[in-house]
């Protein structure tokens, strides 16, 4: 049973620690468009694709103890104040070897993941949004606009997809996307043409997991039936078969407004998910998940 996730953030890390439940071959796809923090500063100072994202999916396939929680841990002063020591880890690998993809499967085996981490391309990319009045360039200005979002795009435009990425996709029986940042984790990944064509040749199951809770800034005021359409305008007609609610509804829960639902081919599927903080519940998650596959 293969399973591979797609997306970033603390969404995506979920989700594979979900998986591991279920699954005994789990990859994830990952985002490479953040411009934040420890990220961004890597990014620009070393010219490499940000390892964030990678680093807490590498740990989340990981079984814990102390060389994990070394990964996670965040200096608090002086010139690497806010950097992972992670983060800087991949970086080095990344210079060592000079190719950033063999530096996070190195990464992999030092931590012991339980599964594969791939970025979705190896270029430098930066997400645009075109939104109510304008145009907002970078991931953290997209994520915190308050205007309402149109549509994303990268630049470049057609970075090529990495090889194993693409190849994981089309050789899975479940595609995960989500939970996460709709338009600058799961959109952002899924902008790459090699994957988005890759989820369109695949025989796999493909479940978006909504966001359990409204997500302010990016994607406020959207209802389930609108964060469908975004992924279905940015991926593709087909991208998803899937959709995964969280029932009961939470009190500041994403709606769904069944008048609105225009896709009958398109499962949704309630089951309670959430967990009592802001986010799903990896055992919770595995069950539904689980039990969706074909």
């Amino acid at each position: 049973m293969k399973v591979v996730g797609i997306g970033g953030g603390h969404g995506l890390a979920i989700t594979l620690r979900a998986a591991r439940m279920y699954a005994d071959d789990v990859a994830a796809v990952v985002t490479v468009a953040d411009d934040g923090g420890s990220s961004g500063r890597l990014t620009s100072e070393l010219g490499i694709p940000p390892p964030g994202d990678i680093r807490n999916c590498l740990v989340a396939l990981a079984d814990g103890g102390p060389l994990a929680d070394m990964f996670q841990h965040r200096f608090q002063q002086g010139t690497l104040e806010g950097h992972p020591i992670g983060n800087l880890v991949i970086a080095a690998l990344a210079e060592m070897s000079g190719d950033f993809a063999s530096a996070v499967e190195e990464a992999g085996r030092l931590l012991g993941s339980d599964g594969h981490v791939y970025p979705a391309t190896t270029e430098l990319v930066r997400l645009s949004a075109v939104v109510e009045g304008g145009v907002v360039q970078g991931q953290v200005a997209v994520a915190q606009t308050k205007a309402p979002i149109h549509s994303v795009h990268l630049v470049p435009s057609a970075p090529e997809a990495h090889p194993a990425a693409v190849e994981a996709i089309r050789a899975a029986d479940q595609i995960v996307i989500g939970p996460g940042s709709l338009f600058t984790s799961l959109i952002a990944t899924l902008l790459v043409p090699g994957i988005r064509d890759a989820l369109a040749d695949t025989a796999a199951t493909k479940v978006f997991v909504c966001n359990a809770r409204i997500q302010k800034g990016e994607t406020e005021g959207m209802d389930v039936a609108a964060h469908v359409e975004a992924l279905l305008v940015h991926a593709g007609i087909g991208s998803i078969n899937t959709v995964v609610l969280q029932d009961p509804p939470l009190a500041d829960a994403v709606p769904l407004a069944d008048e609105s639902w225009r896709w009958p081919e398109i499962e949704v599927v309630r089951g309670d998910v959430a967990d009592d903080e802001s986010g799903h519940d990896p055992a919770r998650l595995a069950k539904v998940l689980a039990s969706l596959v074909r």
